[in-house]
C-alpha cells in the first residue's frame, strides 16, 4: 500500500507537458490569425485622402496665388447677453466678428458704424433664444448660421459676410 502512494506523488508525474500543447497550438493559431488580419486589410483598404488645412481652408474660403489673404476680419459687436431658455439664468460673454472681402472691407467698415446698434441687438437676440444644446456644439454652427441670418438682413446683402466668427465665447451661470 505505501508503494502505491509513492508511485503517485505529483514529483513523478509530469503535470505540465500535457496542457503545454494545446496553449502552444492555440496560441501560434493566434498570432496567425493576428498577421491574416493585418494583411487582409492592409491589401483591402485604399491609401488615405490628404487632408485640407485647418482654419479658413474648412469653410471653402482660401487664400490668392500670391498667399496674401483675400478676406479680412470687422469686429461687430462685444457684449453680455443672458438667457433664460432652459429654465435656469446663464450669462454670456461674447465677441463677433465676420469675415468679408477685402475689396468689401471699407463698405463693411462703414455699415458697421452705421448699424451698430441693430448687430448688437441681433447678436444678443440670437443668443437670448438659443437652446442651451446650440451652445454644447463645438463649432456653434446654429449660432452661426443664426447670426449669419441676421446680419445679412440687417446690411441688405447676402453676399456681404462670407463666415461669421465668434473668438470670444463664454459662459456662466450666476454664483460661479
Amino acid at each position: 500500500m505505501a508503494d502505491e502512494d509513492t508511485d503517485r506523488s505529483p514529483a513523478k508525474t509530469p503535470r505540465g507537458k500535457g496542457r503545454l500543447g494545446p496553449v502552444l497550438v492555440v496560441g501560434v493559431l493566434m498570432a496567425v490569425e493576428g498577421v491574416g488580419v493585418f494583411l487582409l486589410a492592409k491589401a483591402i483598404s485604399s491609401n488615405p485622402v490628404p487632408a485640407l488645412a485647418g482654419g479658413v481652408g474648412e469653410t471653402g474660403l482660401e487664400t490668392g496665388e500670391s498667399g496674401a489673404q483675400e478676406f479680412a476680419e470687422v469686429e461687430l459687436a462685444e457684449c453680455r447677453p443672458i438667457n433664460m431658455m432652459s429654465g435656469k439664468l446663464i450669462s454670456f460673454d461674447v465677441r463677433v466678428s465676420v469675415l468679408v472681402s477685402s475689396a468689401d472691407y471699407e463698405r463693411a467698415e462703414q455699415l458697421v458704424k452705421d448699424k451698430r446698434a441693430r448687430l448688437e441687438d441681433s447678436v444678443n437676440t440670437v443668443i437670448r433664444g438659443a437652446e442651451l444644446r446650440h451652445f454644447s456644439e463645438p463649432t456653434l454652427d446654429t449660432v452661426r448660421r443664426s447670426l449669419k441670418h441676421e446680419f445679412d438682413r440687417i446690411f441688405g446683402d447676402d453676399e456681404l459676410v462670407k463666415e461669421v466668427l465668434i473668438p470670444h465665447f463664454l459662459q456662466s451661470e450666476p454664483g460661479v
